[in-house]
């Protein structure tokens, strides 16, 4: 080897060195599949607070198009998105039509109230005696930060934390079975609460969760029982689930005011 061509070699390594040093001082891209994910659930975080607030009402056409647009995304990482929403019952998949804020009927409300009240009072009856300081301890935690919604007047934080309390108790209980069921059922729940929920209804939940909490700390398994099936009557007592009368509509009185805005012999726009 020539002296010119060694020089060139040595080069040419401290060139790839500097090259492997540069790629290794360089922060790493997220993974896709993690990036995916994470923007997937920022859109379930997002769209759930959105109809719990009521900036989405029953019914909306959730377009894959405009929210791509509106969370700078893609459509792929959308329908995932929507996806996981419709397996919550949030949103309902309409094959050739699309995506669409769900629309729990009367029906659909007192049946899935029903079955919270035949798995939740049994359930939290079985925690008597079970609970230590520390579980009793995080339980208080848990309703002080209702308390504190309550009072900031803050409505998706209220029912998010109040369904995470019964949640809450499921994973005390240790059955991963229920847990799961009462996930699906809690999700449910925060919808039909953000559509029925009448007006200036007062929200006892932090009250009566604290009630609760009291008697798993000192009470026995028939009280517990009846505090949890009378705080879950309280809740659907509070939601407007009647049906409207239907007396009929006279299309005349709704379009009075159009009709005496036409001038007479004018031809409609």
């Amino acid at each position: 080897m020539t002296a010119s061509t060694a020089s060139r070699a040595a080069r040419a390594q401290r060139r790839g060195a500097r090259s492997q040093r540069t790629a290794a001082a360089r922060p790493k891209a997220a993974a896709p599949a993690v990036r995916d994910l994470h923007v997937s659930a920022r859109i379930v975080v997002d769209v759930l607070r959105a109809v719990e607030e009521h900036r989405l009402p029953p019914g909306t056409k959730l377009t894959e198009e405009t929210l791509a647009d509106a969370f700078g995304t893609t459509r792929a990482r959308v329908r995932h998105a929507l996806q996981h929403l419709a397996l919550k019952h949030i949103v309902t998949l309409h094959p050739n039509r699309g995506a669409f804020v769900a629309e729990p009927s009367i029906a659909d409300a007192r049946a899935v109230f029903a079955a919270r009240r035949l798995i939740e009072p049994p359930l939290a009856g079985s925690l008597v005696g079970r609970l230590g300081a520390a579980q009793i301890a995080r339980l208080r935690r848990h309703v002080v930060s209702e308390h504190a919604a309550r009072n900031a007047h803050d409505r998706h934080d209220g029912i998010k934390l109040s369904g995470e309390f019964h949640v809450m108790l499921a994973e005390l209980a240790d059955n991963a079975v229920v847990t799961e069921l009462l996930r699906g059922l809690v999700a449910r729940s925060s919808l039909i609460v953000a559509i029925y929920k009448r007006a200036n209804t007062v929200d006892c939940g932090p009250d009566e969760h604290r009630e609760l909490v009291d008697a798993l700390a000192s009470a026995s398994r028939r009280l517990v029982e009846r505090l949890m099936d009378h705080h879950l009557r309280h809740v659907e007592a509070g939601l407007a689930l009647v049906a409207p009368a239907c007396t009929g509509i006279d299309l005349r009185d709704v379009f009075r005011r159009s009709a005496d805005s036409i001038t007479p012999g004018a031809a409609p726009r």
